[in-house]
Order: C-alpha cells, then structure tokens, then sequence
C-alpha cells in the first residue's frame, strides 16, 4: 500500500482574487493604460513624441545638406574646370581646306564650358567660311575636357587639264567644281580635259555647278549602269559636247544640253545587239535625239 501526501487545495477566497487580477490584466491591456515599460517593452522609444528641438535641428541639417549639394554642383559646373575646354580634336577627310585655316575657330571653343558651348554656331561659321570646300562641319563633346570638330569636304571628283597655246594647267576640282588643288593631280580620280584659249586664273569656281552636274553624272552613272571603268574624258565647252573614253578603249559620245541618263539607257536598250564588251568599238554617239526604238550610232575600228 501506497502513502502519498495529499495535494493542497486553495480555497475559494484565493481562486475568486486569482480571477479578477487576470481579468483586470486583460482591460488594462485592451485600454492601453497598463504601463508601457511592462505591456509593449519593446516599442516604447518609437512611441516616444519627438521634442521641438529636436524637429528643428532635424530641418536644420536637412537644409545645410540640400545647400551644400546645391552649392557643389553650381561650383563644378560655373567655377571649377570640371568641364573647360582644354582639348579640341579635328577631324576632316581631305585636303581642300588646311588644318591651319580652320585653327582660329577652334581657338574660340578652347577655355569654354562644355555645358553652354553651343556647336551649331560654331558649325555653321565654319560651312560659311568655307562654302566651296567644306558640305558640312559637326562638333561634338567628350566629356569631360574635350571637343571634336568633324569637317567633311566636298569630295574631289576630277584632275581638271587644260590646254591653252599659252600654257597648260592642273587643277583637282570637288564636286562643285571649285578647284581645291592647284599644279597637282591624285592618282584615284579621273581626269577631264578643256582644250580653250585661255588660261584660267587660278584657284576658284572653274566649272558653274549647272555645267558640272551632267559631266559628273556622265562619269558615274555611266560605271553604275555599264559595270565599265571610265579612264578619261573631254569636255567640248563651245559645242556643249562630253566625250568618254572607256577602259575598252572607245568613246561614248554626249550631249550635254540634253538628259544624260535617257542617252545611256538608249545605250542599255542597245546592248543586245550591240556588244560593248567584246566588240573592237572606236566610239559611240549618243547625241542623237528620238525614241526609245531610234538607233546607236557607232564605228567599229578597222
């Protein structure tokens, strides 16, 4: 037989006062009036109020903050030499116009604030300058010291001979017909020649732009249309006449008062009875006006 002591019980007095204390804990806690450092121990300093003082430091240091950034932005960008000009770079693809001539304008970006250099100015004072030489002038900027100026040129497009009693002369003229070279030829470009009276006075517009449109054409559209290198070509001033000579060795004859390319296309439509690249030709006249179905006139060589 076993001997336990016998569990105490409370009496009904302790269990009634056990009851109203937690009953009392749990409307305190709805309430919100038990004390914070024993309900929420953990939230009492974000519940905290923050002082006067305190919110007008706070706005105080948020203000000292912006003006400083403020102010070290307008000092880099007005005062500092963060973004002055202190390089400019010259980019141009030929030789129309010196390095040298073009250095004056670009002493006028050296020392400037990227930020407020304004380039079409620059740019458009360079193209008028240089209108017979220079189609267009781009200047860009690499942050943070440098500007680069890009000049394209006018490309040049024939060794210009002519052939006076007096003397003969050398031009290289662009695309405008402005000579750009004097007493020299480059090597990649065909040559056209003027037999006239008299000489040309030198540098300037040789040839007027409406003239020098359909003798251009001429060469190239001729080599697009015909796949047929052009070698050479005579310019016939007085009878307004363009004479090619093809690397096959025969002449295509043009008018130059008419379309160009409606006389090479007659040419094109000829082609299958007339065979450009294999028979032994000594010219082709294309001066002659009419309709699609007119003939080619040409000589073979004997």
């Amino acid at each position: 037989m076993l001997f336990g002591k016998k569990k105490s019980q409370s009496s009904p007095v302790a269990r009634n006062l056990r009851r109203r204390f937690h009953h009392l804990l749990i409307v305190k806690r709805k309430e919100g009036s038990f004390p914070a450092s024993i309900a929420r121990p953990r939230h009492s300093a974000l519940r905290q109020p923050m002082s006067p003082g305190m919110k007008m430091l706070r706005s105080l240091f948020g203000i000292i903050l912006l003006g400083g950034v403020i102010l070290g932005i307008a000092y880099t960008v007005f005062f500092s030499s963060f973004f002055t000009v202190t390089k400019v770079a010259l980019e141009k693809n030929g030789n129309a116009v010196a390095g040298s001539s073009i250095e004056p304008f670009l002493d006028k970006i050296r020392g400037k604030n990227l930020l407020f250099l304004n380039p079409d100015i620059l740019a458009r004072e360079i193209e008028q300058t240089f209108k017979n030489e220079v189609l267009l002038v781009r200047v860009g900027k690499s942050y943070s010291h440098k500007a680069v100026v890009k000049v394209e040129e006018y490309p040049a497009i024939f060794n210009f001979i002519v052939l006076t009693p007096e003397k003969n002369q050398k031009f290289v003229l662009n695309q405008i017909g402005y000579s750009i070279l004097e007493n020299t030829a480059i090597k990649d470009i065909p040559n056209l020649t003027l037999r006239t009276n008299k000489p040309f006075p030198g540098k300037g517009v040789l040839i007027e732009k409406a003239k020098m449109e359909p003798i251009a054409s001429s060469f190239r559209n001729f080599k697009n249309i015909f796949g047929m290198k052009i070698l050479e070509g005579e310019w016939l001033k007085v009878e307004r006449e363009l004479h090619l000579k093809t690397e096959r060795n025969f002449e295509i004859w043009i008018d130059l008062t008419a379309n160009v390319d409606q006389q090479l296309l007659k040419l094109k439509r000829a082609l299958p009875k007339l065979d450009i690249y294999h028979e032994p030709l000594e010219y082709i006249d294309l001066r002659i006006a009419g309709g699609e179905n007119e003939k080619v006139i040409f000589k073979r060589r004997k």
